[in-house]
């Protein structure tokens, strides 16, 4: 029997003892196979040859270290304890690997490659928002400058007037054949818009209203086929309008008379027009009854321009149309 046989026998009788103790059998066949069993493991132990079994793991490590590769020994020892499960190593691709840092030691990215595409792609967009962002904050920086202005120059304005209270040499025609005349100042007002904090705080409107007003009202007569629609003409035109029906027995509008008070109300506003990078300027009743618009660059507005602006307002000859083209 060679020793691997003798080591491989004399492991399978001590499992086979250590099992038969453990169930604890205690008739004399069995005390009888023990001490048996017991004699030829003894024998088996005393026939192992140390010497020859160090020879040959000298000799397979020797062999291992040649060939930069490991070899399994094939000399097994007798496992008292081979009952119990031993874990089985871990191979090399099952042992944990050391964490390592994200990106360390990593190729870089060819210059050709998808995520180099994209990212210049990402570059170029977020430099045009770029360009976007500040092209449109000069542009609101200029309409604010240029609002702040006329804000100002509206707001001395109408305090200058309201004291003064001067006539305005101007009619306005009503639709027919009549006209309001004679007007005065009466009170005016000047207010602007902002932007929220959040969005730069930059004006974003100037308004002006004031109201004139005279002594002598217009009365004048429609039949009833097209009384309604004078009326809502004058109410467009937002005149302070009194109205009486004449109604026939059937309850039907044969005429109706119109009385126009002597009072016109003017609105203007100055807005900044982001989209055209302009200011444009809505104006109601200000040289004749209706509406009106105005636009220009907001490096047009200066003193010259507010001072036209404001002969305009006063009845008074002037070239504001003239200079918006400038």
């Amino acid at each position: 029997m060679s020793d691997q046989d003798a080591a491989s026998s004399a492991h399978i009788q001590i499992a086979e003892a250590i099992r038969a103790k453990r169930e604890r059998r205690s008739s004399q066949a069995i005390q009888a196979e023990l001490e048996a069993m017991e004699a030829a493991l003894l024998a088996d132990i005393s026939s192992f040859d140390l010497e020859a079994a160090a020879r040959q793991v000298r000799a397979e490590e020797q062999r291992s270290r040649t060939s930069g590769q490991a070899v399994e020994t094939r000399l097994e020892f007798p496992d008292i304890l081979a009952e119990v499960a031993q874990p089985a190593p871990l191979s090399r691709a099952s042992q944990p690997r050391a964490a390592t840092v994200p990106g360390a030691g990593q190729a870089p990215i060819p210059a050709g490659g998808l995520l180099a595409q994209l990212r210049q792609q990402a570059e170029a967009c977020q430099s045009h928002r770029n360009a976007e962002h500040h092209h449109l904050f000069l542009l609101e920086s200029r309409l604010d400058q240029a609002l702040r202005q006329v804000f100002a120059y509206l707001h001395e304005l109408v305090q200058q007037l309201n004291v003064i209270k001067p006539a305005i040499p101007r009619s306005y025609p009503v639709p027919g054949s009549q006209e309001l005349q004679g007007l005065v100042w009466q009170q005016g007002f000047a207010d602007y818009r902002s932007r929220p904090q959040s969005a730069g705080a930059t004006m974003e409107s100037v308004s002006l209203s004031y109201r004139l007003a005279g002594q002598k009202g217009l009365v004048m007569e429609r039949d009833g086929t097209v009384a309604e629609q004078f009326r809502q003409t004058l109410f467009d035109l937002n005149l302070n309008v009194k109205v009486e029906e004449f109604r026939n027995e059937r309850r039907y509008l044969e005429r109706a008379r119109f009385t126009v008070q002597p009072e016109v109300k003017v609105n203007v506003r100055w807005e900044a027009d982001l989209a055209s990078g302009t200011l444009v300027v809505l104006a109601r009743n200000l040289e004749r009854l209706g509406s009106v618009r105005y636009s220009m660059s907001p490096e047009a507005v200066n003193q010259a321009l507010l001072d036209e602006f404001g002969r305009m307002i006063l009845g008074q000859a002037h070239q504001f149309p003239r200079l918006l083209s400038r």
